[in-house]
């Protein structure tokens, strides 16, 4: 049954703050640090990239084992080793969609929510452009109480379709949104997005580049009842 999270996720969050960047570093259900990959590999310490980072997050913030089999899986096989558009072009996309399966959820985009994203052409529906502040505010304001959101960044790569990165974003107890990933340079952290400072913030991490704009799709969730 759904019902709101505790009142302020960013508490559940608070312990993987500061964890160091790992290339395909994961947690897997048991809480043993190992690699997408390889889940046969064991390291003493954590690590994360991007999708190691908001499976491990959202085990803790969903209450769900989230194997990494289920969490990795190719939901429309069409991104394997002979994909016509790249091997794992769409893994962010998938794992977001895998992540939340299930629970009560919907796509953000300026101007109203936009169905499940279970249902959307990955390659079609991206979202809106990463660098539009407008964009943001407008798909901020549509996040109900109680509700979370899964990010999954695209951008094109020698004309080549690649859904890249992937995120948390939270509501703390005032109201604050927060865009919590692991990236290289930072590890584990967040910006308040809500803000101003915050919204520059994560431009500059996702500049614009040779590459062309950078898209986000919100999907918005319920989590389940504690």
């Amino acid at each position: 049954m759904a019902g709101p999270p505790p009142a302020d996720p960013t508490a559940v969050l608070q312990p993987l703050l500061g964890q160091p960047y790992r290339d395909d570093g994961v947690d897997d259900p048991a809480g043993r640090h190992t690699l997408f990959a390889n889940p046969g590999a064991t390291f003493q310490t954590p690590g994360y990239n991007c999708s190691g980072f908001v499976t491990t997050a959202s085990r803790a913030l969903l209450r769900r084992p989230l194997p990494l089999e289920a969490v990795k899986r190719d939901r429309k096989g069409d991104s394997g080793p002979d994909s016509p558009r790249g091997e794992d072009w769409d893994f962010g996309y998938d794992l977001v969609c895998n992540v939340t399966e299930g629970l009560p959820r919907r796509v953000l985009v300026p101007g109203g929510p936009a169905g499940d994203p279970a249902g959307f052409d990955a390659a079609g529906q991206r979202g809106f452009p990463l660098h539009d502040a407008a964009a943001w505010r407008a798909a901020l304001a549509g996040l109900r109480p109680g509700e979370m959101a899964l990010a999954a960044l695209s951008k094109n790569i020698k004309g080549r379709l690649y859904y890249y990165h992937v995120a948390l974003v939270v509501r703390d107890a005032s109201g604050r949104a927060l865009f919590y990933h692991a990236t290289p340079g930072r590890g584990v952290h967040r910006l308040e997005i809500s803000a101003p400072a915050g919204m520059a913030a994560l431009r500059q991490e996702f500049a614009e580049t040779r590459f062309g704009d950078k898209w986000v799709l919100l999907v918005a969730f319920v989590p389940p009842r504690p």
